[in-house]
């Protein structure tokens, strides 16, 4: 989908204490040759914040950064990966009742780690759908470190998650980038492999069963098959969609200045996303991102913001932003940036 008038007005993170992988392998939280293959520095640690306290943290700084006011909002998603409080709950309105008291929409998105990406395209739509609709806000939270759960081994692929917030805001009429373009899909089919051999009723978390995608894949056929599978079939629909969306834009691999992508610490990893598309992971945000883990919804704000920050891209670069999640949901986005905004130190 190509988008007109759809600028970003404000990024916003909150990221807690890193926690160095050295120190987690020290503890027997992390596992010493996982530690040496997978590339991994370190960890953002929340402790006992809550996730929805981490989204209204970056929303505010996302605000703040801003010409625009809290009573300017007409719309706001919530993206997570991880629950966000007590069941029933709604943590969106929560989030939501801290920054404005506008009476507006808001909705929480789950498409696993590619949500908040995934819901630029939607909040696109609803502000383009009606000529009065003037901005959005998007925000992403997840704390994992909950009692039944162990960040250090999530027991698939990209290994270490990472807690943390991060907020974008769109607005018709103000903002220092533009979001070109924007694209979304789905390989509906890969959803057996991530749900195994569990029964759908009663949910796990109910009935105290923890998540296991290591067992669940290799329930599908063996773990490293199924895996593979679900690599090819990811890989062939993201470049795809990557491909489409940097069209509608009007570029090509060469125009695009860097990637916003999902957090890893193998340069390996991150050259199978890229390698298809004609980029290369130079483009990238390994060394940032590997210190802080795969920060669920969050890596790809996360990401731009580090760059608009430190000043790595600027007025006339475009930044590919590619987000994949459950190995059935993938988003890409094309941002331009037009101007270095006040807030950018670098």
């Amino acid at each position: 989908m190509k988008t007109t008038d759809i600028r970003i007005a404000g990024l916003g993170t909150y990221i807690p204490e890193i926690v160095d992988a050295r120190k987690a392998v020290a503890l027997g939280l992390y596992d010493a040759d996982d530690y040496e293959f997978y590339g991994w520095t370190g960890a953002a640690v929340a402790d006992d914040m809550p996730a929805p306290d981490m989204a209204i943290a970056a929303a505010r700084q996302a605000m703040e950064r801003s010409a625009l006011h809290p009573h300017d909002i007409d719309f706001h998603i919530h993206a997570c990966g991880h629950e966000q409080g007590p069941e029933g709950w709604s943590p969106q309105h929560y989030i939501l009742r801290h920054l404005t008291d506008r009476d507006v929409p808001s909705f929480r998105v789950w498409q696993a780690c590619s949500g908040l990406i995934g819901s630029l395209e939607l909040a696109a739509c609803y502000l383009k759908a009606v000529p009065e609709r003037t901005a959005a806000l998007l925000t992403g939270a997840d704390n994992v470190g909950t009692p039944s759960f162990n960040r250090w081994a999530f027991g698939i692929q990209n290994g270490v998650l990472g807690d943390g917030g991060s907020a974008i805001l769109l607005s018709k009429s103000e903002g220092f980038a533009s979001l070109l373009s924007i694209n979304t899909g789905s390989t509906a089919e890969v959803e057996e492999q991530y749900r195994g051999t569990e029964p759908l009723f009663p949910p796990s978390l109910t009935v105290g069963r923890g998540m296991d995608f290591k067992e669940r894949l290799a329930a599908a056929g063996g773990l490293e098959e199924t895996v593979a599978e679900v690599v090819r079939r990811q890989g062939e629909l993201r470049t795809e969609i990557a491909l489409r969306t940097l069209a509608e834009a009007g570029l090509e691999p060469g125009d695009v200045t860097r990637v916003c992508h999902v957090f890893t610490g193998q340069e390996s990893y991150l050259k199978v996303i890229l390698d298809p598309m004609g980029l290369s992971p130079e483009q990238g945000l390994l060394d940032f991102g590997r210190n802080l883990g795969h920060m669920t919804v969050n890596d790809q704000i996360v990401g731009l913001t580090h760059l608009v920050e430190t000043g790595q891209v600027g007025p006339g670069d475009h930044v590919l932003i590619v987000a994949h999640g459950g190995g059935v949901s993938i988003t890409c986005a094309v941002v331009r940036i037009d101007q270095r905004p006040d807030w950018a130190t670098g």
